[in-house]
């Protein structure tokens, strides 16, 4: 990887270490193993000064516990709905804070969850965060023409 692209993935990596800590109380830390095809998330496109799209997808114990947060359920209440519309926000979220650190003006669509979250193509950025135990939690960064 080349200097730019590690600290750009650094950046990423505390954004969604930030957002996942401090918004939804539930601690994660960058994981160096190869970034994993993880069932559910959510995609997010961004046009104008920096063109491509994030896509957060998240294993399903983590997608539930995200869910749980962010709508104070108990993790065994929370419903198929609620973890779609937890991750499309917390795609929101960690995308609007991506896009202030590429090149701009720019701007982002809405999110959209992802029935299938697509494999990362060649020239993408992946951040894998880990909670320690069985979750993970993938940011792709991926440029492109649109």
């Amino acid at each position: 990887m080349d200097p730019q692209a590690a600290q750009l993935s650094m950046k990423i990596a505390r954004i969604g270490s930030t957002v996942m800590n401090d918004f939804l109380k539930i601690p994660v830390q960058s994981e160096q193993a190869p970034a994993t095809t993880l069932p559910r998330g959510a995609a997010i496109t961004i046009s104008g000064g920096w063109k491509g799209s994030i896509t957060i997808s998240s294993s399903d114990e983590l997608s539930r516990r995200i869910a749980a947060a962010m709508f104070r359920k108990d993790d065994t209440s929370v419903d198929p709905q609620d973890i779609a519309d937890a991750l499309t926000e917390l795609t929101n979220i960690i995308a609007g804070n991506i896009k202030a650190i590429l090149p701009g003006p720019s701007q982002l669509s809405l999110p959209v969850s992802l029935e299938t979250v697509p494999e990362a193509t060649q020239g993408s950025l992946q951040v894998q965060l880990s909670d320690g135990k069985t979750g993970h939690l993938l940011i792709c960064l991926q440029p492109g023409l649109h």
